[in-house]
């Protein structure tokens, strides 16, 4: 089932919802608890607030709410930016309010995008743009480009320029979007999920099994699992779930001795595959000494001492397999912040991002750990090693989550806010004060040179971040003009800034705090 739940997720989401469809049909309400962000309640939510509105959703932004429409908010911002482009609307050329991009993959965060290459791709200017746009609203450029049936000039656009320009003004990554917008602008939503084959008995017999003809087969001696015992049949079961039955002539050498004096239930033994019907997933078996002790070996493809080079080459591409990305099997876990990145994609993910933003993703150091990777400030990042303890779904993180071997929390969400958001805060009111420099830790010491000797009887400190430990800045101070440059460390934690292993509130309390640790450092040396 939890394979099934998966691959729902993954279709429904490939796919999407057409949201006023899903307000007025139950079975296509049904696939909402899929969609990333939503879940059950907050999807019964969801539709509970569109009924009260009318029952029809205009267009995206209308789910978060719209007091001049009078619209009540179905979701809250944070889920609305989770889950809405995968909620789409059909586009109706002749509603006046109607957005085509609402009706496309496209995340309303990049509609401006889209509009930019409609623009482009229809050589308007921007004295055109501005008079279409303030006649008749931001989404006309798009719509003209559809109605006028001219979506294949976006092929004409040339995807790298945009890219570099966007990275090189706003630090935004959005190649692989760009290409999006322009296959969303010809074609929304177009199908791409795989064409459907009917499985062959092979691939049904592996997939319920995970055996292939190679692994198992008849003739092999296996170990099973005895779940009834008569006088004349044994049933067994063997660890794939292959289930079958021990023949009264095949039970042993002693036919005169019923089964249940010789086996009992539960018991584990080993046993002779006589017969193997792949379909039915059924099989007959012997528990003979004999047969036992002569089982079929295949016969080898090589003389003896002789090099494998088929076996070679195997090995080879499992370990590229093993060694490609991470090295390890990838977990998923049910939350629209997880992504199946290592550290270096995770870095490169939130490179566009804002500072706070994070992602969730698989740990390196087993299936009992998640890594949280969130942006400190610009090219700094922090990884966060995350223990999970009494889980019960390698899918979910229902159990208890700590972080550092003291901070416990009861679920992801409650983890993102009052530790990662937490200290994000911290970061925001370290660097938003008049103490803190945005240069490097030389620069800041250089500053605090030239500040003494221009004020000579005067000391000085200052705050700079310390881009080698995420989640570090350096006090910087310089106690007068002759005085030697120190600097301590300030360790931001949840709700607070650590200095000299003293916990303070805020940035009032840090610098106190740090002006009566110098003072008594001072007092200590005098004695």
């Amino acid at each position: 089932m939890r394979q099934l739940e998966t691959a729902m997720v993954d279709m429904v989401n490939l796919v999407g919802v057409e949201i006023n469809d899903a307000a007025n049909d139950i079975y296509t309400a049904n696939l909402l608890p899929y969609i990333c962000g939503l879940g059950p309640r907050k999807a019964s939510q969801l539709l509970k607030v569109i009924s009260l509105n009318g029952g029809v959703v205009g267009t995206r932004s209308e789910l978060v709410g719209d007091a001049e429409k009078q619209r009540l908010g179905a979701v809250g911002p944070r889920v609305w930016n989770n889950c809405a482009s995968f909620l789409y609307i059909d586009f109706e050329p002749t509603e006046q309010d109607a957005d085509y991009l609402d009706n496309t993959r496209v995340h309303p965060e990049d509609y401006e995008l889209g509009r930019k290459m409609a623009a482009d791709a229809l050589e308007l200017d921007e004295e055109d743009i501005e008079a279409e746009t303030q006649e008749n609203g931001l989404g006309v450029i798009v719509r003209k480009l559809i109605k006028d049936d001219q979506q294949e000039k976006v092929n004409d656009l040339i995807l790298e320029e945009y890219a570099e320009q966007l990275e090189k003004t706003f630090n935004q990554r959005k190649r692989a979007t760009l290409e999006t917008i322009r296959a969303e602008l010809q074609q929304p939503y177009e199908e791409l999920r795989n064409n459907f084959t009917l499985l062959s008995t092979e691939e049904i017999f592996t997939m319920f099994t995970g055996e292939t003809r190679d692994t198992l087969y008849e003739g092999m001696v296996v170990p099973v699992s005895i779940r009834r015992v008569g006088d004349d049949y044994i049933d067994v079961r063997m660890d794939c779930g292959i289930e079958g039955t021990v023949p009264a002539t095949e039970i042993s050498n002693r036919p005169e001795v019923s089964a249940k004096q010789l086996f009992s239930m539960h018991q584990t033994v080993q046993a002779k595959i006589l017969y193997l019907n792949r379909k039915t997933l059924a099989a007959n078996f012997s528990l003979r000494e004999e047969s036992i002790r002569d089982p079929y070996r295949k016969e080898p493809d090589r003389m003896q001492g002789e090099w494998d080079h088929e076996e070679e080459r195997k090995d080879k591409e499992s370990m590229l397999e093993k060694n490609d990305i991470s090295g390890r099997t990838q977990r998923v876990i049910k939350h629209p912040l997880f992504k199946p990145f290592n550290s270096t994609q995770a870095q490169e993910y939130l490179g566009s991002q804002g500072p706070g933003d994070l992602v969730i993703r698989p740990s390196s150091k087993g299936p009992d750990h998640l890594a949280v990777t969130w942006k400190v400030s610009d090219n700094i990042y922090q990884h966060i090693d995350v223990l999970e303890l009494d889980k019960t779904s390698q899918f979910s993180s229902s159990g208890t989550l700590k972080v550092g071997g003291k901070y416990n929390y009861s679920d992801l969400d409650e983890l993102i806010v009052n530790h990662v958001k937490a200290m994000a805060k911290k970061v925001d009111e370290m660097m938003g004060h008049e103490k803190y420099q945005k240069g490097s830790k030389t620069e800041t010491e250089h500053w605090l040179s030239t500040y003494t000797q221009a004020n000579p009887k005067r000391s000085a400190y200052a705050f700079c971040i310390d881009p080698k430990h995420p989640g570090y800045f350096f006090l910087c101070f310089k106690a007068g003009q002759h005085a030697k440059l120190q600097n301590w460390l300030v360790k931001v934690v949840p709700q607070a800034f650590e200095l000299q292993k003293n916990m303070y509130p805020d940035m009032r309390a840090l610098c106190n705090g740090f002006k009566l640790l110098f003072t008594n450092m001072q007092n200590g040396r005098r004695r």
